[in-house]
């Protein structure tokens, strides 16, 4: 009797050192979030309605995106309503965690390009709840990350990561950490909670949708939220298409007078 219940607890401490073993680390998952968009370029078309104090405003827009190396480039297209018509937004996004990330914003009334530097990334994209910053694609290592605990967000296996930003990215953001629910299937983010120095909740954000494809998992709906205004703001795509062949020019600040 007394060998069996040691061999049993022998058994039953390799495995939990085994599983202990496995488990990925904060910074893992990051990667794998990051990884999950394996395609060198995409676009797809987007609905942005916007609710704020029983009013409601939509916009019409398009995205692009192109992996340059390690970096990517971004731009937005808005196409209605038409007193926003052909405003664009411009980002590089670089991997190195010492350079700066760039941004432009193009208005057509002043046919005029304004670089958004610094606090500038902190105000809010277009009147929504997104901030300018949020659509930018951060890299994994401005920030660090930690795995905080296995849990499900509604019948989904999650892992639950806290995400604080380098000393180096943490001047130009309004966050001094992110709380993120990552499907552990999908390696997805199904939740982030955005909070300030304060440690208050400033924003939520759910995505889902969540549909395969040209294999690659993707979130079509998502809601950015902030509860002290009460306010909320949809993003829903469609056309979603991925490794298109896109031109680099496409992505240089020249083309957005085009």
């Amino acid at each position: 009797m007394f060998k069996t219940k040691y061999v049993m607890a022998t058994v039953s401490l390799i495995a939990a050192l085994h599983s202990h073993a496995q488990m990925p680390t904060g910074r893992d998952i990051a990667q794998r979030m990051d990884d999950v968009n394996s395609a060198q370029d995409g676009t797809r078309d987007a609905t942005m309605l916007i609710e704020r104090g029983g009013q409601k405003l939509q916009r019409k827009l398009n995205m692009m995106n192109k992996k340059f190396g390690d970096d990517e480039r971004s731009i937005i297209r808005f196409i209605e309503p038409a007193d926003v018509r052909d405003t664009q937004f411009l980002s590089w996004t670089y991997e190195a965690t010492e350079k700066d990330d760039d941004m432009w914003v193009f208005f057509p009334s002043e046919n005029l390009i304004r670089r958004i530097s610094g606090g500038g990334k902190k105000g809010s994209f277009m009147r929504s709840d997104f901030a300018n910053e949020d659509i930018e694609q951060r890299a994994v290592d401005d920030d660090v990350h930690m795995l905080l605990e296995e849990s499900e967000w509604g019948n989904v296996a999650v892992f639950v990561i806290e995400s604080v930003p380098i000393p180096a990215k943490a001047k130009d953001s309004n966050y001094a950490k992110r709380k993120t629910w990552v499907d552990k299937e999908t390696w997805l983010a199904l939740k982030v909670e955005y909070y300030d120095r304060r440690g208050r909740l400033l924003k939520q954000m759910t995505q889902g949708g969540i549909e395969q494809i040209d294999g690659i998992w993707t979130a079509t709906k998502i809601i950015m939220e902030t509860p002290r205004k009460k306010s909320r703001t949809l993003m829903q795509y469609a056309n979603v298409r991925y490794n298109l062949g896109l031109q680099d020019s496409v992505f240089e600040q020249s083309s957005l007078k085009r």
